[in-house]
């Protein structure tokens, strides 16, 4: 005999996915400066940028699949592109106001608002690729 959860039990576990990693990233950008570690210098983008790309990446991918996992006729699933686009500008862009104003030693840059943009476009992209390919 085995167990399957409930489909509504394993939308709200997918669900929790990019809550808990955007939990993380909030988590670490606010860090103090102090704690953060020394990073690398890179020569065509920075190190940094990089950073926010990549973990924008994930958060658009979890997103959109989290997204896609509701049920059909549901407003989030009709609207997952648009919905985790939004989403992922905004929550950059709150990031670096909070950095800015929170006074931790760090400071809000533009640059990193484009590492977070690239990195939601790119996840955006690989995951409507990934789904026509499924199709």
């Amino acid at each position: 005999m085995s167990f399957t959860a409930p489909p509504s039990a394993r939308r709200r576990a997918f669900g929790i996915l990019p809550l808990a990693w955007a939990a993380l990233v909030l988590g670490l950008t606010l860090a103090p400066a102090r704690a953060m570690p020394e990073v690398p210098p890179w020569e065509l983008i920075s190190f940094d940028t990089a950073a926010h790309a990549f973990v924008f990446f994930v958060l658009a991918v979890l997103s959109y699949f989290s997204a896609q996992r509701q049920p059909p006729g549901h407003w989030l699933r009709q609207y997952a592109f648009g919905f985790t686009l939004a989403g992922g500008l905004l929550f950059g862009a709150l990031i670096e106001v909070l950095q800015t104003s929170m006074h931790l030693g760090r400071q809000g840059e533009w640059s990193d608002v484009a590492g977070d943009a690239i990195g939601t476009l790119l996840g955006l992209a690989s995951m409507h690729i990934v789904r026509r390919w499924w199709a």
